[in-house]
């Protein structure tokens, strides 16, 4: 079973953590990701957010496929170099995350 958590849930678990008003970590949770989308945005070749005891967040180019294909179509297609962003958990999750499925409490499901 999955589950998806809302920019709310994260707001309202920030809330219960530090013991405030849910309205007030709502300001604190979406001035934090504008900031991280900001960051992410900036016009730089790569861009670096790293948070201790959480992850890193990265910015990376990529470079062009002149000849990839359209699994589709299969027609060959030119794909021009872009951005991608890609996150690495910091060694706290990393070793949550290693345990294998059958110590979570759900089997199959890490939360």
């Amino acid at each position: 079973m999955s589950v998806t958590y809302t920019k709310k849930d994260v707001a309202r678990r920030t809330a219960e953590a530090v013991d405030e008003k849910i309205y007030l970590t709502e300001k604190l949770v979406d001035g934090f990701f504008d900031t991280l989308r900001e960051m992410m945005s900036e016009d730089r070749d790569r861009v670096r957010i790293e948070i201790r005891n959480f992850g890193v967040f990265e910015v990376k180019p990529t470079k062009a496929k002149p000849k990839a294909r359209n699994p589709r179509t299969n027609e060959e297609i030119y794909v021009p170099p872009r951005k991608k962003t890609h996150f690495k958990p910091g060694k706290l999750l990393r070793e949550v995350l290693k345990k294998p499925l059958d110590e979570w409490d759900n089997p199959g499901s890490p939360e």
